[in-house]
């Protein structure tokens, strides 16, 4: 730009200038950030720069002449431009360049742009707007939080974030606008990542019963992000009692029974990190989850993960009682001798260990069958042990358990 363009800077500068260099500055990160220049991020930069060269005009010495209409038409120009190239955020850059906006300044104690918190705040204060402005406000938020760490830290700055993040949905008509759910319960998921963030989002008395209706009745990818939402929150030990303790648990055993395969892996993810507390337990086994689990391994669903939430949930005695039912332990037995060589070995163990020790089955004796068979019975090794053995078993045992005589049985050690 020549001389003659730019314009001269007095006066100090208005608290609406500074407002619009904070949102500006959010703006440019994202724009630095993006590998593409999208055309809504370029129209709202323009819009602001339009407003602040308008500002600075009206605070310069003389009238205001040729280049503010030339810069301007600059603006009208590069809006009607829909294509995404680096030549638009270099003009945009220019632009600031001239108008005094600052580079992005970094803080150095955290290293984290301070324009984040700047820029999050803003797009938070949208969702209290109209509908299309709450839409577009939650699907930047989502794009936001999934691609850059320092904007899911700083919903623990910000006063109120959780609140204002999940104001626009209510928990009894959550899947009223399916769309908008979805990005805010992808938000919750991404910021609960942040460990600064697990406890302040558990804590939150709106967002698990969110989370609970979203897996009811959000749509498939809303459940994924629900249950994992969960599951990610329920890695930080504090917030598994929260978790069981609310209306969590129904939702995520429904969406295992019955839920997407996709849906159903998060839901198990979820239901093993809370089975690690036994308050959850109990409260999973009152919902008969042990059925649940054997049907579906039975049906080769996640065979190896269900197994070790069936180890977990042995360690309840009301969770035998539920496998020691006929019908379900049958079908347990039957799945069991399929997995006994794979992966799942080590958990089957456990579990009929945990069986055979719980209650009165741990008091009892136990009883042991053998079989033998051979035509040729001399060159079996256990006779010698049997009829043989130096503290001799009981004659009447081995008639009844050979089917022998009396006669037999007691010439049989002499031969040893």
């Amino acid at each position: 730009m020549s001389e003659e363009g730019k314009t001269p800077l007095t006066g100090e500068e208005t608290s609406s200038e500074t407002e619009l260099k904070k949102e500006l500055q959010g703006l440019l990160k994202v724009i630095l950030e993006e590998d593409e220049c999208s055309i809504d991020m370029t129209i709202n930069s323009i819009g602001i720069l339009s407003r602040l060269t308008e500002m600075k005009l009206n605070q310069s010495v003389g009238t205001v002449s040729r280049s503010g209409k030339k810069s301007q038409n600059k603006f009208a120009q590069l809006s009607c431009y829909n294509g995404n190239s680096s030549g638009v955020q270099e003009q945009i850059l220019r632009w600031c360049e001239q108008l005094g906006v600052a580079p992005l300044k970094v803080d150095q104690d955290t290293d984290e742009p301070m324009t984040n918190r700047c820029y999050v705040d803003s797009l938070l204060e949208k969702l209290s707007s109209s509908l299309s402005e709450q839409k577009d406000a939650a699907k930047e938020l989502h794009r936001l939080t999934k691609t850059i760490p320092s904007c899911r830290t700083v919903f623990s700055e910000i006063p109120d974030a959780i609140s204002r993040l999940l104001s626009p949905l209510s928990v009894t008509k959550v899947d009223s606008l399916p769309d908008l759910q979805e990005d805010l319960i992808a938000t919750v998921l991404n910021i609960s990542t942040d460990e600064k963030n697990k406890k302040l989002v558990a804590e939150h008395p709106v967002v698990i019963p969110l989370l609970a209706a979203s897996m009811r009745s959000g749509i498939i990818p809303t459940k994924r992000n629900a249950a994992a939402a969960l599951f990610t929150l329920s890695t930080l030990d504090s917030n598994k009692l929260i978790i069981g303790n609310s209306r969590a648990l129904g939702p995520l055993l429904e969406l295992l029974r019955v839920g997407h395969p996709l849906a159903v892996k998060d839901a198990v993810l979820a239901i093993f990190s809370l089975c690690h507390v036994h308050e959850n337990i109990v409260n999973f086994t009152e919902r008969g989850i042990v059925k649940v689990i054997v049907h579906k391994i039975s049906d080769g669903i996640l065979v190896h993960e269900l197994f070790g939430i069936l180890a977990l949930l042995t360690q309840h005695q009301d969770a035998i009682k539920d496998l020691e039912d006929p019908t379900t332990f049958v079908q347990f037995m039957q799945i069991t001798i399929k997995n006994r060589s794979g992966p799942a070995k080590k958990n089957i163990d456990t579990i009929l260990y945990n069986v055979c020790t719980s209650g009165d089955a741990g008091k009892t004796n136990a009883v042991g069958f053998a079989g033998l068979s051979s035509q040729n019975p001399g060159v079996i090794a256990i006779a010698g042990t049997v009829f043989g053995s130096n503290l001799p078993i009981n004659a009447d045992v081995l008639t009844r358990a050979f089917q022998l005589s009396e006669k037999i049985v007691k010439y049989l050690p002499s031969r040893f």
